[in-house]
């Protein structure tokens, strides 16, 4: 029977398990169109600001180059984000391919980095339940080295 677990990665993942493999799912699609937007957005800021660039208006001084720094530096945010939730998209491993699991509860989240054989890396953060403990006592029961933080 699968497990799935949703967890907060890069953007929107899960995680689902069996007795056999883990396998890490994301939708980098949605932070796709998102870039689209914040795109257009500094394009029109930038267009602005140009418009704008030798007005004596305190507004049009500050305001404008805010907007278009703030949206440009959140596009090559988002842009790192989706490389890094393109990477994780549909990865399966097997508990082999597990270098170490970093476990973090609290009362109410669970933190889990897996760090693989082939130096991959990912972390998930999940809400504490019978589901995640299930995915413990699996990694457990399967000798995956653990290390509690």
């Amino acid at each position: 029977m699968i497990t799935t677990l949703k967890g907060r990665p890069n953007l929107n993942g899960e995680l689902l398990f069996d007795d056999y493999k883990i396998s890490l799912r994301n939708d980098p699609g949605l932070i796709g169109m998102i870039i689209m937007g914040f795109g257009f957005l500094s394009f029109a800021s930038g267009f602005s600001l140009y418009s704008h660039y030798h007005s004596t208006d305190l507004f049009d001084q500050i305001i404008y180059p805010f907007n278009f720094s703030l949206c440009v530096c959140t596009v090559f945010y988002l842009i790192i984000k989706y490389s890094k939730a393109k990477k994780m998209h549909d990865k399966e491993f097997k508990p082999e391919d597990i270098k170490t699991v970093y476990i973090a509860k609290t009362k109410r989240n669970t933190k889990i980095r897996f760090v693989l054989n082939d130096d991959f890396e990912q972390y998930f953060k999940f809400k504490s339940d019978v589901r995640c403990d299930k995915l413990i006592s699996f990694l457990k029961d399967s000798e995956v080295e653990i290390i509690n933080i």
